[in-house]
This record gives C-alpha cells, structure tokens and sequence, in this order.
C-alpha cells in the first residue's frame, strides 16, 4: 500500500523514481493535465458492438484512445450514462484535475520498464479518477474505480500531495 507523506511547507521536495517534486512540479502538472491530450493512437475495441452517436464500433474495431476511453465508460463500466459525450467526458476530467477538493498522488506506474512517473486526480465527492503521465504529457485514463483513492494508494512508491501545505 502506498504512503501518506504530508509535507509541512511549499519548499519541501520529494523524490518518486529518482524524480524531484516540488509544489512549483504539481502546479505545472495540474495546469498540464488540464488540458487534456489524450493518446492519439488507435486502440481496438475488444468488447461486444455498440452504437454511439450514430456509429456502430464494433469488436476488434481500431478506435481513437478517447473515444475507446468513453465507450468503454459508458457501454461496458456503465460509470457515465448512455448518452454522454467525449466533450462531457474531457468536462469531467477537467473539472476533477482542477478541483481544491481533488486529492492528487505521484507514483511510479507498473506496466513499464523501467516504472515511470505517473499523476493520479481522485475527487472523493464525485468518484472521478484521471490518470495523467507526465513523461508522454498525455491523459492514460479517466474512470471511476470501485475501490476509489486505494487505487491510487496501491501503486507504486504512492505518495499523496499536501495540497494544502504545499498550496497547490
């Protein structure tokens, strides 16, 4: 399980995976993550078909990484109703990434080798996850774990951000 590191003042660093973190490196993470890019690589749809805005994406379907991120959300986790849009979707995650209330974690993630850095937004009033990697400068995933904040506490060297004696 990760660890709960509260930091006493906003010059305080800490380092995850030979990285240095510093409250000025969460501020820019934020202002980053906000923005959203997503992937621009397609990913196939290993699912069952589905009909979304008029299109039929079927199974082993090549789909852009945000599309596959929102059908997958909707059609198979059902965590946003049928309906909801990329737009709706990229709303959500913005809204999360920027929140006060919104608890962020830097850890390293596991499906590379070596771990790379990665930052985890989990707003506890809403449920909402995103997953920003800083290296690519890309959105990995926004979704709504079932195990809420542990997802984030489970991974690797976890640390959660002071937000409020960091300031940020």
């Amino acid at each position: 399980m990760g660890v709960q590191l509260t930091m006493e003042a906003p010059e305080e660093t800490i380092v995850v995976l030979r990285e240095t973190i510093t409250s000025e490196t969460v501020r820019e993470v934020i202002r980053k993550a906000s923005i959203l890019h997503w992937g621009t690589h397609l990913l196939r749809w290993r699912y069952f078909d589905v009909s979304h805005e008029g299109v039929i994406y079927h199974r082993d379907a090549l789909v852009p990484t945000a599309l596959w991120h929102l059908l997958k959300r909707v059609y198979v986790d059902q965590e946003w109703p049928f309906g909801a849009t990329l737009e709706k979707l990229n709303e959500d995650a913005r809204a999360t990434i920027e929140s006060p209330g919104t608890e962020i974690y830097v850890y390293g993630y596991y499906r590379t080798d070596p771990s790379r850095l990665q930052w985890g937004f989990f707003n506890p009033a809403t449920g909402i996850a995103v997953v920003y990697d800083a290296e690519a400068d890309l959105v990995a995933t926004v979704f709504k774990p079932e195990e809420g904040r542990l997802f984030f506490q489970r991974q690797i060297a976890a640390i959660k951000i002071d937000r409020e004696g960091w300031q940020v």
